[in-house]
């Protein structure tokens, strides 16, 4: 059972929907392979798990990213891009986990095996997670020091990322080039939903304001996407040290000129609510 935001505060709120997204994706995959077993007259179901899957996944990179999910040229072109963080691309996903819901409930599962039960109810519990989760993604700040964007991109790509050859040291710098972006999103959804009445309270803005200030503090070549990408390479002795160098380099510029540019607008941002914000952390303080 889902639970109501009403039962859930601050960074246990969250870690609860990071949660929920983990095990949909978990259940959705989980169900597929459940359904590959099955002798091939029997794998009508598992055609349309197939394509559910195929089609979430093809549209969230940082997922395919995470789960190297495809092969290929399809595969290192997702892992090339960071799923955007706007509203849009949010309610796209519901919809698209809506028609997933919608043919797979076409299926009458009396007439299934068990096997095939059991991938339909775990597939269904994955898509219905995409959309439950939607009502209450208001609630969840795209700026804070626990789960915000500020965080989340950077652990994606110096934590996350795939990096053991010189293609994947490739992708990484290319993703890179798109955090100043999807931070800038994310300065938008703040916006967006401050417009709401939704802010967050004075003392989670002043540990962001912090830790992001800390972020920009450091030199490029010292920021941790820098670093991590300058560690994992020197791992990997098929990268010419001439290929290294100038990779780092290229992180190094986009730190420079895009991601530090777009964190200083999300410090800009929280300082000006910080003004009016309060300590109350409530539920009871929103509207609606």
């Amino acid at each position: 059972m889902v639970r109501s935001t009403s039962q859930i505060k601050g960074k246990a709120y969250e870690e609860f929907v990071m949660s929920i997204l983990t095990r949909a994706v978990t259940a959705i995959a989980a169900a597929l392979v459940l359904m590959s077993t099955l002798p091939a007259q029997q794998r009508i179901v598992d055609d349309l798990f197939r394509e559910i899957t195929d089609d979430l996944i093809l549209h969230d990179p940082t997922i395919a990213t995470m789960s190297r999910y495809f092969t290929g040229e399809e595969q290192n072109r997702l892992e090339r891009q960071i799923t955007p963080l706007t509203m849009e691309w949010r309610k796209g996903r519901t919809e698209r986990a809506r028609l997933g819901l919608a043919e797979l409930r076409k299926f009458d599962r009396t007439r299934m095996t068990d096997v095939q039960r059991v991938s339909a109810d775990l597939m269904e519990w994955g898509l219905e997670s995409f959309v439950r989760r939607d009502r209450y993604s208001d609630y969840s700040f795209p700026l804070d020091q626990f789960q915000g964007a500020n965080v989340t991109l950077v652990s994606l790509l110096a934590v996350v990322h795939p990096l053991s050859t010189e293609r994947d040291a490739e992708n990484y710098v290319a993703a890179l080039g798109q955090v100043g972006m999807r931070m800038d999103e994310a300065v938008g959804e703040a916006l967006r939903i401050a417009k709401k009445g939704i802010i967050p309270p004075k003392f989670i803005l002043q540990a962001t304001i912090k830790q992001m200030q800390s972020f920009i503090d450091q030199a490029p070549a010292q920021n941790p996407f820098v670093s991590a990408l300058v560690q994992k390479m020197a791992a990997i002795k098929s990268i010419p040290e001439t290929k290294q160098a100038e990779l780092r380099a290229s992180a190094e510029k986009i730190i420079t000129t895009q991601v530090y540019p777009a964190w200083k607008k999300g410090i800009e941002l929280l300082q000006f609510q910080n003004a009016k914000a309060t300590e109350d952390a409530g539920l009871w303080r929103l509207k609606g």
